[in-house]
């Protein structure tokens, strides 16, 4: 979602010592003179408007980033400021930069100062989880180890047994497709060439951060962020719904209107037979071979497209198959 936004207000600031309330570029109270706190909320001018900044050079001080206060005297100064305006003191090493950030009518406890990276950052005590919140977490963790060990334990798991094949059963199956006039629907862009094209309608197709030609803007309404210099940046999220046409269209195709299937028992296996009409085909045909082994520990089924080895399956031949933990043939070979 798009940040729109649509322009600065000045805020306003209430002084701890005497209740005063103060324009938001004011450092110090108009009445006591008490400097302004470092943590103080910033509040509209009046909440239920927005009387935009016209004076560019508010707009960039507005824009500059936000105010710090002196390390050694606790004064308010502009962001690029180096030297503090009251006690001359380095603001380059030790400045408290003002919060900024908040979202003024969502009513939110102001962040706390965030500090330069020249002071270290005191990391905030997390309360931690109960007891017994540790132990199910730690026991479903172990259960879920458990399971993977078993698991893959039993995959890589494998026994050779000695088996001998008690029936094969074979399935080919051929698609038989005609080129015929088919009825679809798409977005234009995406009809195949030479269609038939009619009956469109704008439809909606996705949302765009970003603005698209002729697509249509929806903001949320304005809100308020305090930006840390005494003034409000404005702004709203936006997004742009992009509508485009959604068409029915006539055109040729290769369309499946049936599935022959041939199968049967034995290691001779054929294809469908099939007749071809005007302006049809066959398309991709398929195949499936499974071989039935009787071991001493119980049958086991094996299932492959391979046909030089389907046919090599005669019944009453002696094999070699390898059966993992799950009871699934992995490979068989042919004894010699």
């Amino acid at each position: 979602m798009a940040r729109k936004v649509l322009g600065y207000i000045e805020l306003v600031w209430t002084c701890d010592s005497c209740g005063t309330r103060n324009p938001g570029a004011i450092k110090s109270c108009t009445a006591c003179g008490a400097p302004q706190p470092i943590g103080v909320k910033f509040e509209k001018v009046d909440p239920d408007t927005f009387n935009f900044i016209k004076d560019e050079a508010l707009v960039r001080q507005a824009q500059a980033g936000p105010d710090k206060h002196c390390p050694y005297c606790g004064t308010r100064n502009l962001a690029e400021a180096e030297t503090c305006i009251k006690c001359g003191g380095d603001l380059t090493v030790g400045a408290t930069s003002r919060p900024s950030g908040v979202i003024l009518e969502d009513d939110a406890v102001p962040p706390q100062p965030q500090k330069t990276a020249t002071q270290p950052e005191v990391a905030p005590q997390r309360k931690p989880l109960p007891k017994w919140a540790l132990i199910v977490i730690a026991l479903v963790l172990l259960a879920c180890c458990v399971s993977g060990v078993v698991y893959f334990t039993r995959m890589s798991q494998t026994d050779q047994l000695d088996a001998t094949v008690t029936q094969t059963y074979w399935q080919r199956q051929v698609a038989l497709e005609a080129y015929q006039l088919v009825k679809a629907n798409d977005w234009e862009d995406l009809i195949p060439p030479n269609a038939n094209i009619y009956d469109c309608q704008l439809r909606h197709r996705y949302n765009s951060d970003t603005p698209v030609q002729d697509a249509t803007e929806v903001c949320g309404e304005p809100y308020t962020v305090d930006t840390g210099t005494g003034f409000g940046e404005v702004a709203q999220d936006c997004y742009y719904e992009v509508y485009e046409y959604y068409c029915t269209y006539d055109t040729m195709q290769w369309v499946v209107i049936n599935t022959l299937v041939e199968d049967g028992y034995g290691t001779n296996a054929i294809w469908p037979s099939t007749s071809l009409g005007m302006s049809q085909r066959l398309g991709t045909p398929t195949e499936r071979y499974t071989i039935t082994f009787t071991t001493n520990s119980g049958e086991y089924d094996y299932s492959t497209t391979d046909y030089n080895l389907f046919q090599q399956a005669s019944q009453g031949s002696d094999w070699v198959i390898e059966v993992n933990g799950f009871g699934d043939v992995t490979s068989i070979s042919r004894e010699p």
